[in-house]
């Protein structure tokens, strides 16, 4: 059911703002209307295409592992994603095809055939489509019956409408934009959505956009004058201090003047520096809540998680969506020997501790990876 024919006052749009070089990841969150594709998950298909790539190389290319061009490539890194967090769109078609097996294919004149379109059938039947130039990506979507510019740069969706939307992909095409599409097959849109912890997003009623007036604020601003550190947690630490002209510092640098890139080494460096703050006690070591059975697979609102425990084996693990954080700790600390543990989650990474009184679903780790290490 789509929500053409809903009241724009119940229609609600999704829209992931810019956080370091993510776009990849906000384009396929704002293609589906919701937060379901995490940097984790993406960065861990990226490997998985690299490992597959290298592979091929090794197998077909005279002299194995031993050649030229595999050692050139091996020495490349990655060519699906970068330090900065910018994603292939080999990444982002196997992330569709994965979770909704969807393909996502180039927006050309042999797609427009093979959708048989007529004169009275155009551009404007298709649900979706992905923008990418250089290291930018955007999505536009269909939603409540209008297009909307969803681009993460954008303080707000922007409405495209029917007549402008073929206009608008030719004017994009000429900046230098390769655009992809999605016919059909994308989830439900313009239901409200929950913002997932530390993703700076908003929902827009759809009926407040057309009026020109937003109704939610990032909740990056919503704090009642506390500050939000880089990594998603709120400050009382250095990042909350300000300049005279009432920006925020730390170490001595004002982080609005950062570059994105320098923005993303700070949360990653913070990430990896153990909490500042001491009354917090470490969830994993003072877990005492039982950990349920396992949930079946078709059970009502089982998730499932994966972990990287510190001595590098993984576990993969069903719980259900209404359990609390604390089963979770409870559980890393039976297979870790009660030892205390730093765990973290997303990407940049963030301390499992901030959402330790949430329930999992309210955390939104439903097939997110969390990764531990001793303290």
């Amino acid at each position: 059911m789509t929500t053409t024919k809903l009241d724009p006052e119940n229609v609600w749009i999704y829209h992931e703002r810019q956080e370091a070089s993510l776009c990849g990841q906000h384009a396929l969150n704002n293609l589906a209307q919701k937060p379901v594709f995490t940097a984790y998950q993406l960065a861990q298909i990226a490997h998985q295409l690299d490992e597959l790539e290298l592979s091929y190389m090794a197998q077909n290319d005279e002299g194995g592992t031993r050649s030229t061009d595999y050692q050139r490539r091996l020495a490349e890194g990655s060519g699906n994603v970068d330090a900065q967090g910018n994603f292939s769109i080999q990444v982002l078609k196997a992330a569709l095809q994965q979770e909704y097996n969807l393909p996502l294919p180039h927006l050309s004149q042999d797609v427009l055939q093979q959708q048989k379109l007529t004169a009275r059938s155009d551009i404007t039947d298709f649900q979706g489509f992905l923008c990418h130039k250089s290291d930018h990506w955007f999505a536009i979507r269909k939603v409540g019956g209008r297009f909307w510019n969803l681009n993460s740069t954008l303080k707000v969706p922007v409405v495209v409408s029917h007549f402008q939307l073929a206009t608008e992909m030719e004017t994009w095409r000429g900046q230098g934009y390769t655009i992809f599409c999605v016919p059909s097959g994308l989830p439900t849109e313009g239901q409200k959505q929950k913002i997932a912890g530390g993703l700076k997003a908003e929902v827009h009623r759809m009926s407040d956009l057309v009026r020109g007036k937003p109704t939610e604020k990032n909740p990056w601003d919503s704090l009642s004058g506390r500050g939000m550190r880089l990594d998603g947690g709120g400050t009382g630490n250095a990042l909350s201090r300000k300049n005279e002209g009432g920006n925020p510092i730390s170490n001595g640098m004002v982080v609005d003047e950062l570059t994105e890139e320098e923005q993303l080494q700070m949360a990653l460096q913070a990430s990896l520096e153990p909490i500042s703050d001491a009354n917090v006690p470490n969830a994993v070591a003072s877990a005492t809540l039982p950990v349920p059975s396992e949930p079946d697979t078709s059970a009502v609102g089982a998730v499932r998680i994966q972990f990287r425990l510190p001595d590098g084996s993984r576990r993969v693990r069903r719980f259900l969506d209404t359990d609390p954080m604390g089963v979770v700790f409870s559980y890393v600390r039976e297979q870790s020997d009660g030892r205390a543990i730093d765990l973290r989650y997303g990407f940049p990474p963030r301390d499992l501790v901030l959402v330790h009184d949430q329930t999992i679903a309210e955390a939104n780790l439903a097939n997110e990876s969390i990764q531990g290490r001793f303290v």
